[in-house]
């Protein structure tokens, strides 16, 4: 790994939308505090439920409002994204729902995990070969970082723990033996860091909808990796005036 420092904003489950649960205001102040970060992040990572309803009014605002941010932007489909056949407007307006991107010394694979019109989430035996194969090819010396919706273990206090990803073992298995660093997701509206080996693994909580938990409020992820290994998680609560320090590991 060289000497730069790697930093990746986290956000998740925006749900926007010109109607509904999308709480504008929040979303604004994400992108104002994203935009006057100092550094700036490599990459903006977003895992899932970018829209509300998957309808095309909510893609088209969602790409305004995404506009608003400098740096790119890489967004996992969600199951809200994939409603009302939201996954070909996605693959159109978005980008592939499954592809892996290059940024910097970062290898970022982005996956579909939600089927369309349900809750649940699995990759399938197709994207889990994809997955596999691909990051055999990349060298260790890379910061290796997987992105989707669903969660890989059990959420606390997200409610009735029913969405999970189907084949979570065998992701689990998948990522464990070829040394990916982060595994970011989203989906249950809470955040949570835990380290499984050498994986970190993080899920974000809610950054822009209504339907927030207990008094969690609203947030963003900021994830720095330095040119040691060490990997600082910054929960930006944009409630509280501070950021907290979520927690450091070594990589």
């Amino acid at each position: 790994m060289s000497d730069h420092h790697f930093r990746i904003v986290h956000i998740s489950d925006t749900h926007i939308s010109r109607h509904g649960n999308f709480v504008e205001e929040m979303f604004d102040k994400a992108v104002k505090e994203i935009r006057n970060l100092k550094p700036q992040p490599n990459v903006i990572i977003h895992t899932g439920d970018l829209t509300d309803n998957g309808v095309l009014s909510d893609y088209e605002f969602s790409l305004e409002k995404l506009g608003m941010l400098k740096t790119k932007v890489l967004v996992a489909p969600g199951n809200h994204d994939q409603r009302n056949y939201g996954h070909s407007l996605f693959k159109e307006l978005v980008g592939p729902l499954d592809h892996k991107v290059e940024v910097d010394e970062g290898v970022i694979f982005i996956m579909n995990s939600p089927e369309p019109d349900r809750d649940e989430g699995r990759l399938g035996r197709r994207r889990q070969d994809y997955l596999e194969e691909s990051l055999k090819e990349i060298s260790d010396d890379r910061i290796k970082i997987v992105a989707f919706h669903h969660h890989l273990v059990p959420i606390p206090n997200a409610g009735r723990e029913k969405n999970i990803l189907e084949d979570a073992g065998d992701i689990l298995e998948t990522v464990l033996a070829n040394k990916v660093n982060l595994v970011l997701m989203g989906h249950r509206h809470v955040r949570r860091y835990l380290r499984v080996n050498n994986i970190i693994l993080i899920n974000a909580g809610i950054t822009s909808n209504i339907r927030t938990r207990a008094r969690l409020g609203h947030s963003f992820n900021i994830v720095d990796i330095s040119s040691d290994g060490k990997v600082k998680v910054i929960e930006r609560n944009m409630s509280q005036e501070k950021n907290m320090l979520t927690n450091e590991f070594q990589i």
